[in-house]
């Protein structure tokens, strides 16, 4: 499996912040805008609600992290689909957070941020640290609780003609959709899979063609599901 690599920049917020707040251990908060630079990397570059990209403009995205993965350390990353925008950092849930878990994002680039509406930035949070190659995601979402809207994950296909996704213990796969208009560096396909408000966790498998001809799938459990 491919891995993308983003790198964001702020200071540190200092030690353990209390339950309900996870702690940044990047310092700095590194992010990057860089309108000439070309971006590959990984096959899964989101997963989170679809109103996520508009709070992190507000810094005020969370996670559950009732269903604790990765020994409570958190590797968020973030990518315009353009690939101009692009940032990671890491976090530390308090042992004693439990629902859900806010993500300082400290951006400096908040006017950049704002140019990027829905479906045009990814957040990808991944259980444990930011070296670890984990393939268990928290659902990145907004950190007001309530939030309802469709789980959705954004794939760069590496020239995959057709993408699909599998829910495990499902024999149907459903179709991902190709994203036609503007500039796609990092990512081309967006997936919608319906699962259960409820879900503490849940196994999904990408699967991949080109013109026909299988490409390698990738496998992914998505953590913290249900609020």
């Amino acid at each position: 499996m491919h891995r993308i690599v983003f790198l964001f920049a702020f200071p540190l917020a200092a030690a353990a912040q209390g339950p309900g707040t996870a702690s940044l251990l990047s310092n700095p908060f590194a992010e990057s805008y860089q309108p000439e630079v070309s971006v590959s990397g990984n096959v899964i570059v989101g997963i989170m609600l679809g109103a996520a990209s508009a709070a992190v403009v507000e810094d005020a995205i969370a996670v559950n992290a009732t269903a604790r993965r990765g020994e409570g350390f958190i590797c968020l990353e973030a990518a315009s689909r353009d690939g101009i925008y692009t940032s990671k950092n890491e976090y530390q849930v308090p042992s004693e957070a439990a629902g859900l878990v806010r993500l300082p994002y400290r951006s400096q680039l908040g006017d950049v941020l704002r140019e990027y509406a829905s479906e045009r930035l990814a957040l990808l949070a991944s259980a444990g640290r930011c070296d670890s190659g984990s393939s268990d995601y928290y659902l990145v979402r907004p950190s007001s609780p309530g939030a309802t809207e469709d789980v959705v994950i954004f794939i760069n296909s590496f020239g995959a003609t057709d993408v699909f996704y599998a829910l495990d213990g499902d024999a149907d796969v459903s179709a991902c959709e190709y994203i036609s208009q503007g500039r796609r560096t990092t990512y081309d396909f967006v997936c919608r899979p319906r699962i259960s408000s409820t879900a503490e966790t849940i196994d999904i498998t990408i699967l991949r063609e080109r013109f026909g001809r299988e490409q390698p799938s990738v496998g992914l459990t998505i953590i913290g599901a249900g609020e």
